[in-house]
């Protein structure tokens, strides 16, 4: 059993980190995020507000997998100020004893949690760079442990475009079951250019464990004064698409993304929600 738990631990669980943690994370997100969304993707594109704004999503990924994420931003001065945190839940897990054997199936649960204390600051007229703390837990059957890591990132944003290139989830590692676990350190660069009638980005990440690649190509098209449009085409070891729209009226933003994994793992839900007060 123990050689089972690091199994799913080495292979997906610390990798949750790389999941969305809401809508924009279906598309281009290190490109585009912004608001305090981005405080989840690229800590240079997170802008807070002279008032506090909540943002809080709901994700629903394959199997029973799941996730909520929550960020609450202020704008000190020239300072944008953030905490956010992001539980996902692995749901059910089953635990097939070794055959033959005369133990029942049986069920556990898991689920990783991270605290994201977060920042970002002017260094020109068009260039700002961000920085995350992080604390992330792991809680799989029997076995916890925690790590402490950063981001780090820098973006330049022009009268039509912008370009962003940064570090995430560099930090210790996870022990469990006297198995050390990389966290799923990424390098990334994205871009956009704004058309007018549509905005396309790129997005392209570095993933230093596994020396993998993964990124995606996305549009976001304004249908409205308050709606935008969006789609992507995403690579993930293997090609998918991705959808959303996005509704601003006044100071709520609403947002629903959806994604068709690869390897028939089904359709991805993510809705999200944020408000000024």
């Amino acid at each position: 059993m123990a050689a089972f738990v690091f199994f799913l631990i080495a292979t997906s669980g610390v990798n949750t980190l790389l999941l969305p943690a809401s809508p924009v994370g279906i598309t281009t997100p290190f490109s585009i995020s912004k608001d305090a969304e981005a405080i989840f993707y690229n800590p240079a594109n997170f802008e807070a507000q002279d008032n506090y704004q909540i943002w809080c999503s709901y994700n629903r990924f394959y199997l029973s997998m799941q996730s909520v994420s929550l960020a609450l931003t202020k704008k000190i001065k020239t300072l944008n100020m953030g905490i956010a945190f992001l539980n996902f839940d692995y749901g059910d897990i089953e635990w097939h004893p070794n055959y033959p054997s005369e133990d029942s199936l049986t069920y556990y649960s898991g689920n990783d949690f991270t605290i994201v204390l977060g920042g970002s600051v002017p260094i020109t007229t068009q260039g700002k760079i961000g920085v995350n703390l992080k604390y992330v837990s792991e809680n799989i059957l029997i076995y916890s442990d925690y790590a402490l890591a950063f981001d780090v990132s820098f973006t330049y944003v022009g009268t039509k475009a912008g370009i962003s290139f940064g570090a995430t989830n560099i930090g210790s590692k996870i022990t469990i079951n006297n198995e050390d676990v990389n966290l799923p350190a990424r390098i990334s660069i994205g871009t956009f250019y704004d058309l007018k009638k549509f905005i396309p980005s790129f997005d392209i990440h570095y993933l230093v464990n596994t020396a993998a690649f993964e990124g995606g190509l996305g549009i976001d098209i304004p249908v409205h004064k308050i709606a935008n449009l969006n789609g992507a085409v995403l690579y993930r070891e293997a090609p998918y698409p991705g959808f959303g729209l996005e509704i601003r009226p006044g100071k709520l933003i609403i947002k629903y993304a959806g994604a068709l994994y690869p390897q028939n793992l089904g359709l991805i839900n993510t809705i999200g929600i944020g408000f000024e007060f």
